[in-house]
């Protein structure tokens, strides 16, 4: 959390902290669609914008929806196998999905002579039936795959980022490039003019 805050302080001041005028393409690598606005494309800045906030709302509502996922499968653990669910890592989670209680657990991993795998017995948990370990498999599963949905669009809304300055850039540069073309008696061509 500290990191993030940090993270937001420094792209805050890089992006409002400056009274001279920011390069565009820096602009649109902080925020998609104000260096296209600051160009005049207001339309494409609408897009890239638009595409930033729903993208920010879909990792919020996915990682919101992760932890309530997580309340309500510790809490059904908690019910129906007698789990404390405090200072428990992911792995205990996904073990207790796997097995009806901490005896068959750690005899299979004696078995496999995975000493470091095994629990004490203030990680005991007995489920009371095994539909309801797989019930609560689905729920911690569908918790896992809410929290890596997250991730993904963490991904995509970086790639927005990027993407927005390489438009920014191409804006910047078509904006240097003129045809002319030149017709004389003898030939016709082109002329493109490149300028920097």
């Amino acid at each position: 959390m500290q990191k993030r805050l940090i993270f937001f302080i420094f792209v805050w001041c890089c992006a409002f902290g400056q009274i001279k005028k920011t390069n565009p393409i820096m602009q649109s690598l902080i925020i998609p669609g104000w260096g296209q606005k600051t160009l005049g494309k207001k339309k494409t800045a609408r897009i890239f914008s638009s595409v930033e906030i729903s993208l920010w709302t879909a990792c919020a509502a996915s990682y919101l929806s992760s932890y309530n996922e997580k309340l309500k499968y510790t809490a059904f653990a908690a019910q129906y196998a007698g789990v404390e669910s405090e200072d428990k890592g992911h792995k205990y989670w996904v073990d207790i999905g796997n097995y009806l209680n901490i005896e068959q657990h750690n005899a299979e991993h004696l078995r496999w002579r995975e000493f470091d795998e095994l629990y004490n017995e203030n990680d005991r948990w007995q489920w009371n039936e095994y539909g309801n370990m797989q019930k609560f498999e689905e729920m911690r599963i569908k918790s896992d795959y809410l929290k890596k949905t997250g991730e993904y669009i963490l991904g995509t809304i970086i790639l927005n980022h990027i993407i927005s300055g390489i438009n920014t850039l191409y804006i910047l540069r078509s904006e240097n490039i003129t045809f002319t073309p030149v017709f004389t008696y003898k030939s016709s061509y082109v002329l493109l003019s490149l300028s920097f």
